[in-house]
């Protein structure tokens, strides 16, 4: 009998590297998804397509279970602890493969070494810190892969194809929270074939009846990937390889595992019912509103996003215009894997010494993979063939258009390139070799070690593990001085709003955060959030117009709302029916003459041409229904053409509000020169921004301006206020008020201009802007 495995020291592995996380853990909610997907788990709300209701169903219970902290912090603690999960479960993997150690304390610390290699990427370390999916897709990967060496050990016995239907039953529930698990598929498949034929069975007929299961986990495997993205092309070609292998199955004596095979599958992917029956419930986060089936298979098949395939220029829409992918693409794809790659091992450090970093670990990561080739072939097929999928693989099936930080030479327009850094789905990739990069570390140190002399050293070559733990600190960390800027502008927003207000706002980021707020914190819920970029869809509209209006509450509001008695309004955001919704998201406006609309008091000319998009229609109808009779406002994040009303908004604060007539720069509290020559509300504005706004640590001495980007761009979004009242103080010569605001918006976002402009102020020489 094969010795147990060492799950004490697994568990003491996943503990540790817990700690770490737990260290850099975000306190509270973060851009881009996390908004969403936390305030999803709490209501038991629907997420953006394919809606991970596993994610959701997991998270909902977590967070009743482990009642530490508000919310956003729960879940995060519930992704650090899937991911510390994970590095026990592959120091398992790799201990295990490392069989010719065997008895030696290399062989523990080797396993150990490569578990925290692997955990501390960068890539890895940032998914394991907030809440998304990533984590728990590992975490299946990781599952899949112990089960999968399981098998291995237990070839021959009644527990075998029990392992083998556990795997299928973990890969069908993994689609439920995020397809990255799937792609483990692949290296399964490689692993197990390689494993049969290694080591063929004595028995002509068990040899027979393991192929036969083998071929009905491939089979099935290649089912749920149709099943998972919904194509009906992929799912008859999965029944197809099913079937085969189904046949083959029944002609070998194990038909019976073929029929469970699938059943255990079927089971798996049961949590996409969520979504069907809690979409009818209409929850107040409902994307893609699921309710039917053809909506549910929607969801699945991802229909609400443009199609963009592997053949594709994807800086072009799909069609019969597309050029095709060119090599210039494909150069800037690798580019950018190598880019990601580079981050793992010392994103803090400069970049002589990140490169030191990167070579070392490609070097150590080439070492170990030829090291664990030699030592246990079949695991080695597991490995490679996962890096190979979730790394290269990746990149050539995403086809991502020119990453967001490279290629603006030969893609100068912005619109060209990704919205935000891709690295995050190449994060098993990055893992599995930082595995290698320890295994090849403790090769080293075994060949010192054998060598005498400095033999009692050897063993600290491990320590260089540890590099991307302290080199990865500050950039992985969501400790910095933006640990609370998501949950702070959020907050700032819903508050820049009147009572029972109408905001809109564009994407995520502007968006995600303060469903957040209102559906886990509570925050303004009387607000009613339109966000542009949904709106593009009809069941986005219809929910526009069907949810509910909650109450305002005056006793929880800050300044300057808590002293405003508001009547709540009684009738619907917009008024278009179904059959309007229906046209207006299927076919945009095009304008063949000049028309004027009326918006109450106001009316408005639109020039001959003007096209009008769905998310355009349905603002217009917003305002219609609701101009003089509930505050309209624009996020300063969303603020672009006002729906053509220009002429009739006035800054406040973070936001631009909708009046009933062009305003009067000569009425008093009105002054011009806001972003984009708009007149300002200036006492609300300095109200605003020096007594209701948050802004967390940015205020601190540790905030040094060195900000991932998003933070850095939304920290500067609201250091831009505090400007414009510098700059109208300026001009009235008060130079004590001009530093007052220029102090903040330097605090908020440190610059050398804002710097030059403080010096001066306060050597009594300063002139801003002039």
């Amino acid at each position: 009998m094969p010795p147990r495995p060492p799950y004490r020291a697994a568990v003491g592995v996943g503990l540790a590297v817990l700690v770490g996380f737990l260290l850099t853990l975000a306190p509270t909610v973060t851009f881009w998804d996390a908004g969403e997907l936390i305030a999803a788990t709490r209501i038991l709300g629907i997420p953006h397509p394919p809606g991970t209701p596993l994610l959701v169903l997991i998270g909902h219970v977590w967070g009743m279970l482990v009642p530490i902290g508000e919310w956003a912090f729960r879940t995060n603690l519930m992704t650090a602890a899937f991911s510390a999960a994970s590095a026990a479960l592959f120091f398992l993997v790799i201990h295990e493969s490392l069989g010719p150690w065997a008895g030696s304390t290399s062989r523990l610390l080797t396993a150990a070494a490569a578990a925290v290699s692997g955990a501390f990427t960068f890539t890895n370390w940032q998914n394991s810190t907030e809440t998304e999916a990533y984590a728990v897709a590992l975490f299946s990967i990781a599952v899949i892969s112990w089960l999968a060496l399981r098998w291995r050990a237990a070839r021959g016995t009644a527990r075998a194809p029990r392992l083998l239907l556990l795997i299928l039953f973990v890969a069908g529930l993994a689609i439920g929270n995020h397809l990255l698990a799937l792609l483990v598929g692949p290296a399964v498949v490689v692993f197990l074939a390689v494993t049969l034929r290694g080591a063929p069975a004595a028995d002509p007929v068990l040899r027979r009846q393991e192929w036969a299961k083998v071929a009905v986990v491939a089979g099935t495997w290649a089912l749920l990937i149709g099943s998972g993205l919904g194509s009906t092309t992929l799912i008859f070609a999965g029944l197809a390889c099913y079937f085969g292998a189904a046949v083959f199955a029944f002609a070998s004596g194990v038909g019976g595992f073929a029929l469970v095979a699938l059943l255990v599958a079927a089971v798996g992917i049961t949590p996409y019912l969520f979504l069907f029956i809690r979409s009818g419930q209409a929850p107040m986060i409902n994307e893609a509103a699921p309710s039917t089936w053809e909506a549910l298979l929607a969801v699945i098949r991802r229909a609400q996003y443009p199609v963009r395939t592997p053949l594709d220029d994807p800086t072009i829409p799909h069609g019969p215009d597309n050029p095709g992918r060119s090599l210039t693409i494909i150069g800037l794809q690798l580019l950018n894997y190598l880019l990601y790659f580079d981050w793992q091992w010392a994103k803090t450090a400069e970049s002589g010494l990140r490169l030191v970093c990167t070579v070392l670990f490609f070097s150590m990561g080439l070492r170990g993979l030829l090291v664990q080739r030699d030592t246990d072939r079949g695991a080695w097929w597991l490995l490679f063939t996962l890096w190979l999928v979730t790394g290269l693989g990746l990149v050539a099936y995403m086809n991502f258009r020119p990453g967001f930080s490279i290629g603006y030479d030969a893609y100068p327009d912005p619109n060209d390139h990704e919205v935000r850094e891709r690295d995050y789905f190449f994060v098993v990739s990055f893992v599995v070799w930082g595995l290698w990069a320890a295994v090849g570390l403790g090769d080293m140190a075994r060949g010192f070690a054998a060598k005498g002399g400095a033999r009692r050293y050897a063993w600290s070559l491990l320590a260089l593990v540890l590099v991307p733990l302290t080199l990865n600190w500050r950039e992985a960390s969501r400790r910095g001085p933006d640990r609370t800027l998501a949950a702070d502008f959020a907050y700032n927003l819903l508050n820049s709003v009147p009572p029972y207000g109408i905001l809109f706002t564009y994407g995520d980021n502007d968006t995600f955060p303060l469903w957040w707020a209102q559906e886990v914190s509570g925050v303004r819920r009387d607000v009613t959030v339109v966000c542009l970029a949904l709106a593009q869809t009809d069941w986005y509209m219809r929910q526009l117009r069907d949810n509910p209006l909650r109450e305002f509450d005056a006793s929880s509001a800050p300044t300057p709302w808590n002293s405003v008695q508001a009547t709540k309004p009684d009738w619907s955001l917009h008024t278009m029916t179904n059959e309007e919704i229906t046209s207006a998201a299927e076919t945009p406006i095009l304008l063949e003459q000049a028309t004027a609309v009326p918006f109450g008091p106001i009316t408005h000319t639109y020039p001959a041409q003007s096209v009008f998009y769905p998310n355009d229609i349905v603002a217009l109808r917003i305002i219609q229904q609701n101009i003089g009779r509930r505050p309209i406002v624009w996020g300063i994040t969303a603020g672009r053409d006002f729906a053509g009303l220009t002429d009739y908004v006035v800054q406040q604060g973070l936001t631009f509000r909708l009046e009933t007539a062009k305003p009067d720069t000569t009425r008093p509290g009105l002054i011009g020169g806001g972003v984009g020559g708009r007149p300002v509300d200036l006492p609300l504005t300095e109200q605003l921004l020096w007594q209701t706004y948050r802004y967390g640590a940015l205020l601190s001495p540790e905030n040094d301006g060195r900000l991932e980007s998003t933070s850095a761009s939304i920290a500067s979004t609201l250091s831009i206020p505090f400007t414009l009242i510098a700059y109208h103080h300026d001009q009235r010569g008060d130079s004590a008020a001009v530093v007052k605001n220029l102090e903040r918006a330097q605090q908020l976002a440190p610059s050398a201009a804002l710097e030059a402009a403080l010096k001066g102020y306060r050597r009594g020489t300063g002139a801003f802007g002039r």
